[in-house]
């Protein structure tokens, strides 16, 4: 018996942390822009910027749906300041 609340603990726990969605937007290429995570409707964990190229230009996390840090990259993969963001979002103003 003690198996099976364990075995039903376990699935409860696996089911709620499976809450994150994921969307992505994509160049007209069809190539990713953008993969961002959101928990309950809110930008939550790492969301991620890209150029056209495919290169990394902002790598940003976000609690609660508040920017919490973000790092930001020029095309040469050098880290570059960051521009002032659109609340929520990981696209500048």
């Amino acid at each position: 018996m003690k198996i099976h609340r364990v075995t039903i603990l376990f699935l409860f726990l696996l089911l709620s942390g499976c809450s994150v969605e994921v969307k992505k937007e994509f160049y007209p290429e069809g190539k990713v822009k953008a993969e961002m995570r959101y928990r309950k409707g809110r930008l939550d964990g790492i969301s991620k910027g890209f150029y056209a190229s495919g290169k990394l230009k902002i790598k940003a996390y976000f609690k609660d749906g508040q920017l919490a840090t973000a790092t930001c990259y020029d095309e040469s993969e050098n880290i570059i300041p960051c521009p002032k963001m659109k609340e929520g979002s990981i696209e500048e103003q």
